[in-house]
């Protein structure tokens, strides 16, 4: 079993994760659906990377009816560049 990712520098250190980080900044709200289809990835592996960023608090997921929304968390990425 892989171990469980506990900072943001490891949640980021994977290429695709900072796809999503880039888009989200680019993009402030993507769905699921809208980012699969940027990534080109499966829902079940772009799932597991969201799952990721949210547990260390880069991400926020939201849901809205039957869709889930990513929103970048701007407080965390701002506190972790002025607060190192």
């Amino acid at each position: 079993m892989p171990r469980k990712i506990l900072s943001i520098s490891e949640a980021l250190a994977n290429p695709i994760r900072r796809m999503i980080v880039t888009y989200l900044i680019k993009f402030r709200t993507l769905s699921i659906g809208e980012l699969r289809g940027l990534l080109g990835i499966t829902r079940s592996n772009l799932f597991n990377h969201v799952m990721i960023l949210s547990r260390v608090g880069v991400v926020r997921m939201t849901k809205v009816k039957r869709r889930i929304y990513i929103t970048i968390n701007d407080e965390i990425l701002v506190n972790r560049l002025f607060n190192p």
